[in-house]
C-alpha cells in the first residue's frame, strides 16, 4: 500500500514537473509571440504611414499636374482605347465645340474641324481658327494624347511677313527693271532714229528695223516677267490633274520646234491632282524647257519626270547641258541675275515666285552630275479631296 501511494506521488511529480516544462514553453511561445505581433504592428503602422505618404504624394503630383494642363495655353485631350473623350483641360475647351467626357472623338472631329486644300500640316476650325494637332500614344493603356495649339496668330504673322517680303521684293525689282529697260529702250530708239534718216539704204533700214524688233521684244518679256511674278501671291486656284498640263506642254514644243536639234521628252505621270493655276504653271514649265534648250544652245536633251514624294510631287525638268556652278544655284533665283546677254534674269526669279504661290518650291538638284536638274515641288491633293 505505501509502495503504491510511493508511485502515484512519483507519478503527480513528474506529471507537474512536465506541466511546468510545457507551461514554461507555452510562457516562451506566448512572449515570443507578442513580441511579433508587436513587430508586425509596429510594421503595418510603417507601411501605413508609408501609403499614407505616397497618397498624399500622388495628390499632390495630380495638383499639380491639373494645374499645369489648366495653364498650358495648348489644348490638352485624352482619348481611350474606345476612341472616346476621357479628360481635356480648359484651353481644349475653347477650341474644341461639344467637348465632353465620353464624347466619340470622331463627333468632336466633325462638330468642329473643317478642313480646306491650303492647310498643308495644320487644320482649319469651323470658326475660321487654325491648329497643329500633334499625337502621342499613352504608355501601358490603349488611348492617344492630342496636343492641339491654336497657330492663328502665327499664320497670320507668317502671311503678313510674307507679303512685306514679296513688297521689298517687288519695290526692289521695280528699282532694277527701270535700270534694266534702259539697255534694250536706248537700243530700240537708235535703231528708229538710224530708220529715220534720210540717207539710209535699204539694207542699213532692214538691220536697223531687226535690232529695233529684238529690242522691243526683250522689252516685252521683262514687262510679261514682271507681270507674271506681281500676280504670283493672287493667282486663281481650281483642281488640275498633272498629266494633261504636261501633256499640253509637250504639245506646244513639238509645235514651236519641229525641227529642233533639242529633244524634250515625258517620262511615266502618275494620276494625281494638285491646286494651282494651268496658265502660271505652263508658264513656269516652259520656262524650264527654254533655260535648259538656251543653255544647251539649242542641241541636247531635256527630260521632265514625275515622282510622288509624301504629300508632295516633284516635276524634275533634267537636262545634259554645261549645269550650273554651285556658286550661281542661289542666284540664279534672284532677279536680274543672268549669265546670257540675251536673257533677261527674271524667269527663275518668276518660276519660283510662282511655285511658292502654289504652297511649293522650285531648287537645283545639288547631286545632279550630268547637266542641271531643277526640280518644282507642289503639293498634292489627297484622293478623298481629288475625288
Amino acid at each position: 500500500m505505501g509502495q503504491q501511494r510511493q508511485e502515484q506521488s512519483a507519478e503527480l511529480c513528474a506529471a507537474f514537473a512536465e506541466f511546468e516544462a510545457v507551461s514554461g514553453k507555452l510562457t516562451e511561445f506566448y512572449a515570443s509571440l507578442e513580441q511579433r505581433v508587436a513587430e508586425l504592428t509596429a510594421e503595418l503602422h510603417e507601411s501605413r504611414a508609408e501609403l499614407q505618404r505616397e497618397l498624399q504624394a500622388k495628390d499632390l503630383l495630380a495638383t499639380r499636374l491639373e494645374s499645369l494642363l489648366t495653364a498650358l495655353p495648348g489644348g490638352i485631350v485624352v482619348i481611350d482605347g474606345a476612341g472616346r473623350v476621357q479628360d481635356f483641360n480648359p484651353a481644349a475647351a475653347n477650341l474644341l465645340d461639344g467637348l465632353d467626357r465620353g464624347t466619340p472623338w470622331i463627333e468632336i472631329v466633325a462638330t468642329s474641324f473643317a478642313p480646306r486644300w491650303d492647310d498643308g500640316h495644320d487644320v482649319s476650325l469651323k470658326d475660321g481658327r487654325r491648329v497643329s494637332v500633334a499625337t502621342q500614344s499613352l504608355h501601358g493603356e490603349p488611348g492617344q494624347i492630342l496636343l492641339i495649339t491654336d497657330v492663328t496668330e502665327t499664320r497670320r504673322l507668317q502671311e503678313l511677313l510674307n507679303h512685306h517680303r514679296r513688297l521689298s521684293a517687288k519695290t526692289e525689282m521695280a528699282a532694277s527693271l527701270a535700270h534694266q529697260i534702259r539697255t534694250p529702250l536706248s537700243v530700240a530708239m537708235l535703231q528708229v532714229s538710224n530708220l529715220s534718216r534720210a540717207t539710209a539704204n535699204p539694207e542699213l533700214r532692214r538691220r536697223c528695223t531687226v535690232k529695233a524688233l529684238d529690242a522691243m521684244r526683250q522689252l516685252e518679256r521683262l514687262v510679261e516677267d514682271m507681270l507674271t511674278f506681281a500676280r504670283g501671291g493672287t493667282l486663281e486656284m481650281s483642281e488640275l490633274e498633272v498629266g494633261p498640263v504636261l501633256e499640253g506642254l509637250i504639245a506646244e514644243l513639238a509645235a514651236a520646234m519641229p525641227d529642233s536639234d533639242f529633244e524634250v521628252a515625258l517620262g511615266p505621270v502618275p494620276p494625281v491632282r494638285i491646286r494651282g493655276n494651268r496658265s502660271a504653271l505652263h508658264s513656269i514649265m516652259l520656262n524650264l524647257v527654254n533655260n535648259g534648250r538656251a543653255a544647251a544652245q539649242g542641241k541636247g536633251h531635256l527630260e521632265i519626270s514625275v515622282r510622288e514624294l509624301g504629300d508632295y510631287i516633284q516635276l524634275r525638268f533634267a537636262d545634259d547641258g554645261p549645269g550650273v556652278p554651285a556658286a550661281d544655284r542661289e542666284n540664279v533665283f534672284e532677279p536680274f541675275f543672268t549669265t546670257r546677254r540675251s536673257g533677261t534674269g527674271l524667269g527663275l526669279s518668276v518660276a519660283r515666285a510662282v511655285a511658292r504661290a502654289h504652297g511649293g518650291e522650285l531648287a537645283i538638284e545639288p547631286d545632279y552630275q550630268d547637266g542641271a536638274c531643277f526640280v518644282l515641288s507642289l503639293p498634292r491633293l489627297a484622293t478623298a479631296q481629288a475625288s
